[in-house]
């Protein structure tokens, strides 16, 4: 397992992007997670991940404010373009990865056919990016912080991942969001192992770091990857209770199970 700092959360916002790169790579981190870096040209945002030795492995696509994308929206398809040909842009000039297709917010009467507008845009998505190594990925979002998300349980995305079997298309499995919605942890990610590219990870009260002690599944579903040798990233999004550097402490006890 290899760990990615999410830049977005991890610090305050009125944090400076280059001293958020400063503190992670001072933090030994070499990847990163960015959700939405579109507030300027993508340069700004690689001078000082470069400068840092950072690599971006992972960004989400762009949204307006309350409406978390637009893929499985019917309807909304010219907008799902524009918003995922910029993602691509940008992942292309940050050397990112992968991109989290953002599915959006269903109303009532879109409902019925989002599996099937969700494909018809992952066609055109994974089309476009079929000539890089850029993974595409989807992730279940729970439906407290995200109401009417338009899929929260990562088992409805397998029947998807099966229909288009891509290799450029995973699951971003989130263990927070996964604990939000009440499911079991370890059973879930069991049944989803086989269709994971990226994991993330944050405590299910207040979004803080892992508190293993409270939350002894975190650390459970961590062992497992660990057991079924998942080689991939795990992406700490979470919000520090206090401060960035005070919140890695939990990362020991992952040393001494894991290295």
């Amino acid at each position: 397992m290899q760990l990615a700092a999410n830049l977005s959360l991890l610090f305050p916002a009125q944090t400076p992007w280059h001293e958020r790169c400063q503190r992670t790579a001072a933090q030994g981190f070499k990847a990163v997670e960015i959700l939405f870096p579109y507030n300027k040209p993508a340069t700004q945002y690689k001078g000082p991940l470069q400068d840092n030795g950072l690599q971006t492995i992972l960004i989400n696509t762009p949204n307006q404010t309350g409406s978390f994308g637009y893929a499985a929206l019917g309807g909304k398809e010219a907008r799902f373009r524009r918003a995922f040909d910029q993602a691509f842009s940008v992942a292309q000039s940050l050397g990112a990865g992968r991109i989290h297709i953002m599915a959006g917010i269903l109303r009532a009467n879109g409902k019925h056919d989002w599996q099937n507008t969700l494909i018809n845009n992952l066609h055109y998505a994974l089309e476009q990016v079929s000539s890089t190594d850029i993974c595409l990925q989807l992730e279940a979002l729970n439906h407290q912080d995200f109401p009417d998300y338009a899929y929260t349980d990562p088992l409805l995305l397998l029947p998807i991942f099966d229909h288009l079997d891509h290799p450029q298309l995973g699951l971003q499995f989130d263990f927070y969001h996964t604990l939000m919605q009440g499911y079991e942890l370890l059973p879930t990610l069991e049944q989803v192992r086989p269709y994971i590219s990226h994991i993330q990870i944050a405590d299910p009260v207040g979004r803080h770091e892992p508190d293993f002690t409270a939350h002894p599944q975190l650390l459970e579903g961590l062992q497992y990857l660990y057991d079924t040798d998942y080689d991939g990233w795990v992406g700490l999004e979470y919000r520090p209770r206090t401060n960035f550097e005070d919140s890695l402490g939990f990362l020991d006890t992952c040393r001494e199970l894991f290295d």
